[in-house]
Parts: structure tokens; sequence; C-alpha cells
């Protein structure tokens, strides 16, 4: 019996490999091939719609690995690009796939490189992960400057706007244009935003790219100083549906005004306008931080976002630019215009700022093709660029008195969108990143008796509390029956 049970088992495992093979090979084909190509060289038929390109995997170079310079991925670190995509890329994280289908593709990725899988992989060891102290910030941040010199590529606000990597030779391994990453927006952060990550990073870099392993170089004292410095500048992204906007004496003037990082705010995401000719599949602008204040006249929204290099279209490529819509008219329904500047039904208004001369206009539009410039311009624009970021103020009347204009009203709930322009990146009129109808509203003030009544009842509540207690002692308490 044994003997056939043994038969049987050898003619079947074979088959049950090659299905799993197959399997991955199929997975792989349907799924990936579309931006990596069929035979993994980062050729697929989408890849000319994609920043960065995809992969070659026929190089066996990955850039987001655990292990040193000169060695390949592990399979832990395959699993986790497939499991976790790259954030800020058009690779997404495949989460519809089950634990044995990833390893079956994990096990087809290797198979365009096998010279390069012949070498068993040794992760690099992290140890124990240090507290951040401030003297151990304050470290890093010198040895960023000074001795590793990040900002030369990194800018020295971390954006990614650094000097270095403007020269023309700044490419990847395989040619292609590349561009620093954002310190300060951990949730694109494709190794990881988590300290350990951070180190890991610095420790192994990207391979591949200009960014060099530090592990021969600097210490891992060193090493944990610098990620507890880039860890520190990581900003918190509050992503939702509704910003609050507050109610205040004056509005800031300026756009470095302290006022401004003490209001709440509403991280926007954005994307490529896709929907019309010239579409936008590489946009390089992710995300867009909104606050907003009023006074009993007045209500000013401030766009806040990175962009690596300022363009004010004396180059020969657009200016860079930014829009802020709302509807033209309030239904009292659900029911919005289209999110990309209207429809014929119900057409919005846009508040538009650009570089090239920092002004601003008030447009009207029912769609992308029907766009007018209103003749009575209400709106008023401040606007800065510095290390990196963007900011604009627009400001206008609550009240204009101006059927062309959209309306505010304290306490409801009012659509807004916004569009960003990254001149460099050739964007301009409909080719820019977008984003989809969010909403603001005008905080009501608090009423006085909001602060009177406690303050009252609580006096209240103690007065008959301290008589009670003096009855009490005296003897005037109820009397039992």
């Amino acid at each position: 019996m044994r003997f056939y049970l043994t038969i049987i088992i050898m003619i079947l495992l074979p088959v049950s490999i090659a299905f799993s093979e197959d399997r991955g090979k199929q997975l792989y084909d349907q799924w990936c091939a579309q931006c990596h190509g069929y035979e993994g060289k980062g050729d697929g038929y989408a890849a000319k719609f994609t920043f960065p390109k995809p992969r070659d995997f026929t190089l066996g170079t990955y850039k987001f690995t655990s292990t040193p310079s000169g060695e390949p991925p592990t399979d832990e670190d395959l699993t986790r690009m497939i499991r976790k995509g790259n954030p800020g890329t058009s690779m997404p994280a495949w989460t519809r796939f089950t634990d044995d289908e990833v390893k079956a593709l994990v096990e087809h990725l290797k198979k365009f490189a096998p010279d390069v899988f012949s070498t068993k992989p040794q992760p690099v060891k992290i140890g124990k992960v240090p507290s951040c102290s401030d003297e151990m910030i304050k470290k890093g941040a010198k040895l960023y400057k000074e001795v590793a010199k990040c900002w030369e590529c990194h800018g020295e606000g971390g954006r990614g706007n650094g000097e270095k990597s403007w020269q023309e030779g700044f490419k990847d391994d395989w040619g292609d244009k590349i561009y620093p990453g954002n310190q300060t927006y951990p949730w694109e952060h494709r190794k990881g935003f988590t300290l350990e990550d951070v180190f890991l990073t610095i420790t192994t870099g990207n391979k591949g790219t200009p960014m060099t392993s530090y592990q021969d170089s600097l210490s891992d004292d060193d090493r944990w100083a610098i990620a507890c410095f880039v860890k520190s500048r990581q900003l918190q992204r509050r992503l939702g549906v509704a910003l609050r906007v507050k109610k205040v004496d004056s509005i800031p003037s300026t756009t470095n005004d302290r006022a401004w990082d003490s209001l709440d705010y509403l991280d926007i995401p954005t994307g490529g306008q896709i929907m019309f000719e010239p579409r936008n599949f590489t946009s390089t602008i992710t995300n867009v931080r909104v606050r907003g204040v009023y006074t009993t006249s007045e209500v000013a929204i401030m766009l806040e976002w990175t962009d690596k290099k300022p363009n004010k279209g004396d180059d020969g490529s657009p200016a860079d630019a930014a829009r802020i819509q709302f509807p033209l008219k309030t239904t009292g329904s659900s029911e919005k215009p289209y999110f990309f500047m209207g429809d014929k039904k119900m057409p919005v208004n846009i508040w538009q700022w650009k570089a090239s001369d920092s002004s601003a206009a008030e447009l009207n539009a029912r769609g992308p093709v029907e766009v007018s410039q209103q003749e009575k311009q209400d709106v008023k624009v401040v606007a800065a660029y510095n290390d990196g970021l963007y900011r604009v103020i627009f400001r206008r009347a609550i009240n204009t008195n101006d059927k062309e204009d959209a309306a505010f009203e304290i306490g409801r709930f009012i659509p807004f969108s916004v569009a960003v322009y990254d001149g460099r990146n050739g964007e301009d009129g409909i080719r820019g990143s977008i984003s989809a109808w969010y909403y603001a509203m005008l905080e009501p003030p608090m009423p006085v008796k909001v602060y009177i009544l406690p303050p009252v009842v609580s006096l209240a509540v103690l007065g008959l509390g301290m008589i009670l207690h003096r009855r009490l002692r005296k003897g005037q308490g109820p009397k039992e029956k």
C-alpha cells in the first residue's frame, strides 16, 4: 500500500509544482504585464503613462529592499512590494491576492533574473531601536546638513527640492529622470515611514538611484540620529470630507503668519485630470493642504502644496497655478456640479491664481470648454514660495451681491474642490492635478450663554451644597419618622 501511495505522490508532486509555477505566470500576465511587460522589461503598453517608469525585472535591481548594496531582495521584500505597493506611484497595493498567490508571483518575478537570485540574500540587522530624544534629533540635523549632506538632494526643508537633483545627470540606472523623495510626506515613503524604515533606507540606500547606502560611511548611531531627524519632520496627514472654517477678528495678511499654523486643516489627495484631452497621467502634485478663516465680512481660504521647483512661465513652460471652485448655486440637495469645472446644468465659480504675475482671476465655467472671466473681480490673492512649499491665500467678501459669485452662508456645508498645476511638468488649462468634491463650513460663533451658563450652574450647585452641609451639621437635616 505504501508503495502505491509513494508512486501517486511522486506523480502528483510535479503537477502541483507546475501548477504553482503556472499560477504565478498567469497572475503576472493578467495583473502586472500591462506595466511591467510580459517579459518583465518594464515596457508594458501602459508604461508610457506612468511616472516613475515600471521596474525592469530582468536586471534584478529593486529599489526598496532590506539587503545591502549588491545583494538581491529577500522574498519578504518582494512580498511587501506586492502587498503595499509604492505610494505616490501607479503601483497599487495588491490586497486582492491570497498568500499562496503572492508566493507564486514572487517565484515568477525571480525567474526574470535567475543569476541575480542565485545568491542568497542577507537582510540588514536593525538591532535595538533607540528613543528619539531632542539631543538625538539635534545631532541628526547636524549630520544631515554637514556630513551626509542630504539637503543637496532633499532640500533644506526635506521636500525633495535640493539643487543637486536638477543637474542633467541626476537619473536612475535606467537613464530616466528621477526626483528625490519628499521626506515630509510619510504616506509617500515607498520603503515605509516608521523609524526603522527610515533607518533601513539610510543604511541600504535605494538601489539603482542616486540615493546611496551609508552603511559603511556612517556608524549605526549616526544613521539612527539622521533617521530621528527625518522622522521628526514628517507631517501628520488629516483626511476627511469637511473643512472647519473658524471665525477670527482679522484675517492673517501674510502666508507665513503663525496664525495659519494653529488652524485646523484638511489634506486633500489630488490626481491627474484624465477625463478630457489633454490628459495628465503623470501628475507630480499629490496633496493639497487647505485651511480657512472668516470674519463678519470676509472669508479666506489658503491652499498649501509642495512643488520641487517654482515656475513663472518664463522658460517656455506654463506657469504654476492653483484653482479653487464652488458651485455657483446650491440646490439644497446632494446633487453637485461635475467635479471638474462643472457642467452646463450646474456651473461653477472658480478662484484662480497664476505664478506668472501672482494675480487673481475670478472665472465661471460650465465645463472645461465653456470658461469665461468675470467682468467684476471680487477675489484677492496673496502667494509665496519658500523652500519647496507654495502657500496661496484667496480672499473674498462673504456677500458680494453678484449673481456670478458663489454664496457663503454661516453654518452651511459649502462644496468645493481644488486644482493645482506644476508648470515644469507642462500642466496648464485642463491638464493638471485635481481633487474630488469636499465641504467647507463657516463655523457659527459660540453664543455667550455657552461660556456663562456652565460656571453659573457650577456656582449654584456649589452654593446649594454648602447650605445643605451647614444644615446637616446643625442637626437641621431631615428627621426620621
